[in-house]
């Protein structure tokens, strides 16, 4: 009965776990959230209270039908994605919004990974108001924030993260908001422009308007547009409505004389159209899109742009960065995508990664009711031996004191990773998936046979890896020389081992004598 009460407490706190660091929402998509995901202030809170411009995509519902050949072109360019930064875009992204050239992305990432792609690209690894950070002095900088990923300058980068942390950002009372409120905020894409925006008139006074936003979703039968437009004043808003029913009725008789199929298949969208006015000067409208209008520009669709994101976006400085730290005039040469990188050369983040201690403890506790009740040592004896904890925390997370002493550079860079990343240290192809593996904890294992001493430090160092690796086959990612089908086998196979390891090594409960 004891055990299995301790197997009940065992899956449910591994259980809480997977929930906590979002694994349950990888593997099981929309199991655990709404599909739709309401207006999310934390992630409003990083642009300016005054932005007069806001894009937003619900990648939860963004799910367009395409044409077989571009699902299967852009599901092998998301792979290829995937590889490199450890970002599926199917299962990773929640959110995306842009606003005055910042871009934040709500979801789930793996620094770790993506930092280390970013600086293969020639980006500096440092940190941003205390957050992981990547920057170059002429491209996009990014920051991760928890789970939010900035995008934009380094300057613009700092001022969204001081505008987070002191609560000056978008909120309920800004224009754009009120705005966006018009038509909802659960809708798979939304955009919105205020007065003042460069969007909202194009130089005609009469036209002029307060705000217009629009919201796109995927319906059974093609794409549904609806747009609110705010003037002000009936007399506006009549205006608007007559210029917008002309512009359709013109583009209405232009698609009837043009002979092709599918400009018929717009003519009917457009004749369906509905634009109405009310006495406040609200200008509404919906029209939907047939799917088979889209066949053809989805063919030209391709996540391959996807991962250029960065290098498209090149934007100046303009002598704002110059209070940041400028990467170094070696971290500004690109480096060679295929050749390892050092982890002495890379800055290492103070922000700790808790995953893999708490697979550990969760492995620790399995391991221990493997054990008989006679033999069973307490967890608390076995966790806290200076012998068994020191090597547990420095596989899990490295010598991470380190990270707050404001040591860094050659060894040091090197010790504030976890024990199975220090394969970075040897520039050879199998360091990494021998250090990605159980081997070190099998050979000290092997040596505490005849040492006594070094039986809670094998099984610490055991467990420590074990904990790691199961996070790495949570995550996903490549390995040197293994091919990418086999490297969770790779990952779960060798954790498997770890954790035998530690089951053989730790030392069972001496019985005291009476």
């Amino acid at each position: 009965m004891k055990k299995l009460l301790v197997f009940v407490v065992l899956l449910a706190a591994g259980a809480g776990a997977a929930y906590h660091f979002g694994y349950l929402d990888r593997f099981l998509p929309g199991a655990f959230a709404a599909r739709l995901i309401p207006k999310d202030p934390k992630l409003l809170a990083y642009f300016r209270p005054d932005a007069q411009e806001l894009l937003i995509l619900q990648a939860t519902e963004a799910k367009f039908p395409l044409p077989e050949e571009s699902r299967q072109r852009m599901a092998k360019d998301g792979r290829e994605f995937y590889d490199k930064t450890g970002i599926d875009l199917s299962k990773d992204v929640d959110a995306v919004a842009l606003a005055d050239r910042l871009l934040v992305v709500r979801g789930r990432f793996d620094w770790g990974k993506l930092g280390a792609f970013l600086q293969s690209e020639g980006y500096t690894l440092t940190e941003l108001e205390g957050v992981p950070a990547a920057v170059q002095s002429r491209s996009a900088s990014v920051a991760l924030d928890g789970k939010y990923l900035l995008m934009g300058r380094r300057a613009e980068l700092k001022r969204a993260l001081e505008r987070k942390r002191e609560g000056r950002g978008l909120e309920n009372g800004s224009p754009i908001v009120k705005a966006i409120d018009e038509v909802g905020w659960t809708h798979a894409l939304l955009g919105g422009v205020t007065s003042g925006s460069r969007l909202s008139s194009q130089g005609n006074e009469e036209l002029r308007m307060q705000s217009a936003v629009g919201a796109l979703d995927a319906e059974a039968d093609g794409l549904g547009l609806r747009a609110v437009a705010l003037t002000g004043s009936k007399e506006q808003g009549e205006a608007l409505h007559a210029t917008l029913e002309m512009l359709r009725k013109t583009a209405v008789l232009q698609l009837s004389i043009l002979p092709k199929a599918e400009l018929r298949t717009l003519r009917d969208s457009l004749e369906g159209a509905k634009l109405e006015v009310d006495p406040q000067g609200r200008v509404s409208g919906a029209i939907r899109f047939p799917y088979a209008l889209l066949d053809q520009a989805s063919a030209n669709l391709s996540s391959a742009q996807l991962p250029s994101t960065l290098q498209s976006l090149q934007l100046a400085d303009e002598g704002e960065d110059t209070e940041l730290t400028a990467p170094t005039a070696a971290a500004s040469q690109p480096a060679a995508k295929d050749a390892p990188t050092p982890a002495t050369t890379a800055a290492v983040s103070p922000r700790l990664d808790w995953k893999p201690p708490v697979f550990g403890l969760v492995l620790l506790v399995l391991a221990l009711v493997t054990m008989g009740a006679q033999t069973r040592p307490g967890l608390f004896n076995v966790l806290f031996h200076p012998l068994f904890l020191l090597p547990f925390l420095v596989a899990t997370l490295g010598v991470f004191v380190f990270r707050w002493t404001g040591h860094s550079g050659g060894v040091f860079d090197l010790l504030q990773l976890p024990m199975p990343e220090w394969h970075r240290f040897v520039s050879v192809p199998l360091a990494q998936p021998v250090g990605l593996s159980a081997a070190l904890p099998m050979l000290i294992a092997i040596l505490s046979g005849p040492v006594t001493l070094l039986r809670r430090f094998a099984a610490g160092l055991a467990v420590g890896f074990s904990g790691y690796l199961v996070g790495k086959a949570l995550a996903g990612g490549s390995l040197a020389l293994i091919p990418p089908a086999y490297t969770v086998i790779w990952f779960a196979g060798n954790a498997l081992a770890a954790l035998l390891l530690a089951r053989l090594t730790i030392p069972p409960r001496v019985s005291r004598k009476k």
